[in-house]
């Protein structure tokens, strides 16, 4: 694989989102979550995404610079219309929202509508942790991202659906960031461009039966993916993922299939912020967490294991590798975002 590093994808990032009409602030902040999602190993939402979010800016889909205005809000609550705009755009301006309302009250929540590809969810609870909040976020998709079977089912009626939490420790925010699938739409994508195969029990192809074969997924006809657990406790993963949608879509009062065209809705996103200084000096609270990480992480190593690793920490180390020695891109997702640079009059 081709390998670059940080600034050189976020160079080519923002080149290509300024292309597409996207205000210079908005293309770098796009840029730079995508390239920190492929620093961290989660490359199902780094930079493979330019290509999709190029297409959508240019077919009308998503629309750069689109203002983000709150419908209908109480003190502690707030419906965001994000105006089609970049999801990550999105995302950050209802971080900044829920902090200002969770300052008085001590908690406050935010859905949204119209609010496209959000990018790794995880990253705005991980932004409110470091402003000393307790964070936990969910997304859902509207029917056309519907690829997971409910338990029980071989039709797809629901999106990968993920949740993140994330808490403000000594120091890096720990992030819990999972999808109720079996596997991310995004991975399943990249594993194919890598010409490599999925791990057992993640999809069935059209017919119901199992694969491990990336393209036995898209099709045509398209297969599913498993909710996570599956097969044996997909029940779980199901309940959670029914749940996301439901904070996702339900509460914003967004129905399954919106009116209107394209822009209408992509991700709901749902984003919840605690003051811990509510319940106490977050001194106090940053202590206990420490407390707790320390005696979880003190259990003696399984066999065969490098011992307790918390959430995140995998990721945290990702990026310090990946910093140092670059990120590296399939050869064929290289080839699509250069493409992408094409149809945008943009040369990479």
């Amino acid at each position: 694989m081709p390998t670059f590093t940080a600034e050189e994808l976020r160079d080519a990032g923002t080149r290509l989102f300024r292309a597409c009409d996207a205000p210079e602030e908005d293309a770098r902040l796009v840029a730079g979550e995508l390239v920190e999602a492929s620093l961290m190993g989660l490359d199902s939402h780094g930079v493979a995404r330019y290509p999709m979010y190029v297409a959508q800016a240019l077919d009308g889909t998503i629309r750069p610079g689109a203002p983000i205005r709150i419908l209908r809000e109480t003190a502690g609550t707030a419906i965001v219309d994000c105006g089609g705009n970049f999801g990550i755009v999105a995302g950050h301006r209802m971080a900044e929202i829920v902090a200002e309302k969770a300052r008085g009250p001590g908690i406050a929540c935010a859905v949204s509508r119209r609010c496209n590809h959000v990018g790794r969810l995880g990253a705005f609870p991980q932004r409110l942790a470091r402003d000393g909040f307790f964070a936990f976020a969910t997304v859902n998709s509207s029917r056309h991202g519907h690829f997971v079977s409910p338990w029980g089912g071989r039709e797809g009626r629901l999106a990968t659906n993920p949740l993140a939490w994330a808490a403000p420790g000594e120091g890096t925010p720990v992030v819990m960031d999972m999808s109720t699938s079996m596997i991310a739409e995004g991975k399943i994508r990249i594993l194919m461009q890598e010409g490599a195969q999925l791990p057992e029990g993640c999809i069935l192809d059209a017919e119901g039966e199992p694969s491990t074969d990336p393209r036995k997924f898209y099709g045509p006809p398209r297969g599913t993916i498993l909710p996570f657990g599956s097969p044996r406790l997909g029940y779980k993963g199901f309940g959670l993922g029914l749940m996301v949608e439901i904070l996702g879509s339900a509460l914003a009062g967004v129905p399954l299939d919106p009116p209107g065209a394209k822009s209408s809705y992509v991700n709901g996103l749902f984003l919840l912020a605690i003051d811990t200084e509510a319940f106490g000096e977050s001194r106090v609270f940053r202590g206990l967490l420490q407390e707790l990480f320390d005696y979880v992480s003190s259990s003696p190593p399984a066999p065969g294991t490098e011992g307790v690793v918390l959430p995140g920490s995998l990721d945290l180390r990702t990026r310090e590798t990946r910093s140092r020695e670059g990120i590296p891109v399939a050869e064929e997702t290289w080839r699509l975002i250069v493409e992408a640079g094409r149809s945008a009059g943009v040369a990479l």
